[in-house]
C-alpha cells in the first residue's frame, strides 16, 4: 500500500515566515500523489497558483550512469561538458519522484486546510522507472530504498510522467498568461532538466545548454532561479560550498526531518526557503532579477 495521503513533520521549526509575521512550531505536511489522486492534486495546485506563483521543485532519479571523463570531477567540467553529462543521464533515465512546494513573493507557503500551523508540499510518485529493465546506479537505488521508496509499488500505482506533464501544462497555462510564474530549485540542473523532458513529451533534451535554457523558459513559462547559483554569487564565502541542508542551515532556513517514504517533497520545501532567503538578499541589493535563467554548473 502507498503511504497515507499526508505525512506530517511537526519538527522543531523554531520561527518561520507565516503570512507576513512569524509563527512558532510550524509543521510540514507532505501530500503523496499517485495515479489515483494526481488530477485532484494538480487541480488544487492550479487553484493556489494565483496566490502562490513560485514553484520550487526537487527531482529524484535513479542516479547517474554516465560519468565525467576519467580523471575529471564534475565540478571541474566546463558548462558545455556539464550539460552534455546531464543530458546523457536525463535522456536515458526516467524520473522517480518530484517534490513541489508553492510560495508567494514573500516566501509564504500555503497551509493545509483546517491546520493553521501546517504548511503543504507535494511528492509525486512516478511509474516510469522499471528496476528490472532500466539502467540505474545501484548505490542511488539503495539510497532511495533506504528513504522508503518502493519501486514495485511505484510501478503499480504511480502516475505516468506523460499523464502528469499533460495535465500540468494545462494547470500552468493561466499563470503563464498572467506572467507572474517563477520556478526555483537548488543545484537545479537535473531538476529543471527532468521538468523539460516531461513537458516536452519525453523528447531528448536540446543539444546545447543555451538551447536548453531557452526551452526551459518556453515550456515552464516563467522565470527560472537556482538557489545554489544565487548563494554562490551572494558575496557570502560561507555559502560558496555545501549541499542543500548545509546551505539552508547557514541561512537559518528550517530543516524538516523527512520520514520515509518522502524525500523530494521536503527537499523542495527547503529549496523554496533558500530561494526566498536569496531573493530577499538580492532584493535588498537591487539586482536579484539578473539571476533569471542561471543554473548552477551551466554558466
Amino acid at each position: 500500500m502507498f503511504p497515507p495521503p499526508f505525512l506530517q513533520f511537526p519538527q522543531p521549526y523554531g520561527f518561520f515566515p507565516y503570512y507576513g509575521g512569524y509563527a512558532p512550531e510550524m509543521g510540514l505536511s507532505i501530500q503523496v500523489v499517485t495515479a489515483a489522486n494526481f488530477e485532484a492534486e494538480l487541480n488544487t495546485i492550479a487553484a493556489l497558483l494565483r496566490r502562490f506563483p513560485v514553484i520550487a521543485i526537487d527531482a529524484e532519479y535513479p542516479g547517474t550512469v554516465h560519468r565525467p571523463p576519467a580523471g575529471r570531477r564534475e565540478g571541474g567540467l566546463t558548462p558545455d561538458e556539464r550539460y552534455t553529462l546531464v543530458k546523457a543521464n536525463v535522456d536515458e533515465l526516467p524520473v522517480v519522484r518530484l517534490g513541489i512546494t508553492l510560495c508567494d513573493a514573500d516566501g509564504n507557503v500555503p497551509l493545509v486546510a483546517g491546520r493553521p500551523c501546517e504548511q503543504r508540499a507535494w511528492e509525486f510518485i512516478f511509474s516510469d522507472f522499471d528496476l528490472l529493465r532500466d539502467r540505474h546506479a545501484p548505490e542511488s537505488v539503495a539510497f532511495l530504498r533506504s528513504r522508503g521508496v518502493d519501486f514495485r509499488q511505484a510501478r503499480e500505482g504511480g502516475v505516468r510522467s506523460a499523464a502528469f506533464a499533460a495535465r500540468l501544462a494545462a494547470v500552468l497555462a493561466p499563470a503563464q498568461l498572467r506572467g507572474d510564474l517563477a520556478w526555483a530549485a537548488f543545484g537545479g540542473a537535473y531538476d529543471f532538466a527532468y521538468m523539460v523532458k516531461m513537458l516536452s513529451g519525453g523528447q531528448p533534451l536540446p543539444g546545447t545548454w543555451h538551447e536548453f535554457i531557452a526551452q526551459a523558459r518556453a515550456l515552464l513559462g516563467g522565470r527560472v532561479f537556482d538557489g545554489k547559483y544565487m548563494a554562490e554569487h551572494s558575496g557570502r564565502p560561507d555559502l560558496c560550498r555545501g549541499g542543500l541542508r548545509s546551505v539552508a542551515a547557514r541561512l537559518g532556513v528550517p530543516l524538516p526531518n523527512p520520514a520515509p517514504p518522502c524525500l523530494a517533497g521536503p527537499k523542495s520545501h527547503t529549496a523554496c526557503g533558500i530561494y526566498t532567503a536569496m531573493r530577499r538578499h538580492f532584493r535588498d541589493h537591487d539586482h536579484g532579477a539578473c539571476f533569471d535563467g542561471l543554473i548552477d554548473g551551466f554558466h
